[in-house]
């Protein structure tokens, strides 16, 4: 909104004509969006055992929490790894395979772990934090809700802005009073906003919700989830003409 004024350029504007204020404005809103990250484990004797049981927990997870949130709540697939595992003899005093070792001995390949980094993003902010415990009763090996934010953060900013203008016009009202002059109309205006979650760095996927699985899961434990307004920032520089 406007051009960013420097401190050099305010300087230019004539001091006996004019008056200059900053305005800073502050507005909550209530978060319609939150995120979950969720990571899934498989495990087998070989690497289709392990990936196979990975994929099964990720059906039964995204099925359970389509079913839950709703078809405007989508979960995306992140990373998958596959590794070997081997025992505990294994080990030396650095940590786990530190170095490389042949598969031999105590070092032989038991079996394989599968793991997936999952992300859901959903509208239903209320039921959000039981989404977590649903899902790890559904197989997740790690579940959490991660924060929320706002899908139209144009219009945060956008009353925030308004606001700061409002407090920009207030000073500028008591600064002409006090000096016996008249405010007249706005000859300069820039911004600088503030913080605000950026609600553009998660979106909703185009993917169908995947059939639920067989049998039905019980009701999940209700966990009330009641997040704190998202404060949005905005700070203005207005310069008034001064009439007389």
């Amino acid at each position: 909104m406007g051009l960013l004024v420097t401190p050099a350029a305010w300087a230019q504007e004539p001091a006996t004509r004019t008056i200059q204020v900053t305005g800073a404005g502050v507005v909550q809103t209530p978060p319609d969006v939150a995120m979950l990250n969720i990571w899934l484990r498989g495990e087998g004797t070989t690497p289709d055992a392990a990936t196979g049981d990975l994929a099964a927990k990720q059906k039964a997870v995204a099925a359970g929490l389509a079913g839950f949130l709703g078809g405007d709540s989508d979960l995306t697939t992140g990373n998958v790894t596959v590794i070997q595992a081997r025992g505990k003899a294994c080990e030396d005093g650095r940590g786990y395979n530190s170095t490389p070792r042949l598969s031999a001995g105590d070092c032989t390949v038991t079996g394989y772990i599968a793991t997936m980094q999952s992300a859901v993003r959903t509208h239903r902010v209320d039921k959000a934090a039981t989404a977590a415990g649903l899902a790890s009763r559904l197989g997740a090996s790690d579940a959490r809700l991660d924060g929320f934010a706002l899908s139209d953060l144009d219009g945060a900013r956008a009353r925030a802005r308004a606001a700061a203008i409002g407090n920009a016009r207030r000073q500028a009202t008591a600064l002409a009073s006090g000096a016996g002059v008249r405010l007249g109309p706005i000859i300069r205006l820039s911004d600088q906003m503030g913080y605000s979650p950026d609600a553009g760095e998660v979106r909703f996927a185009a993917s169908a919700p995947p059939p639920p699985p067989p049998p039905p899961v019980p009701p999940p434990i209700q966990i009330d989830a009641k997040p704190r307004p998202i404060e949005t920032r905005a700070q203005v520089y207005v310069t008034y003409a001064i009439t007389d």
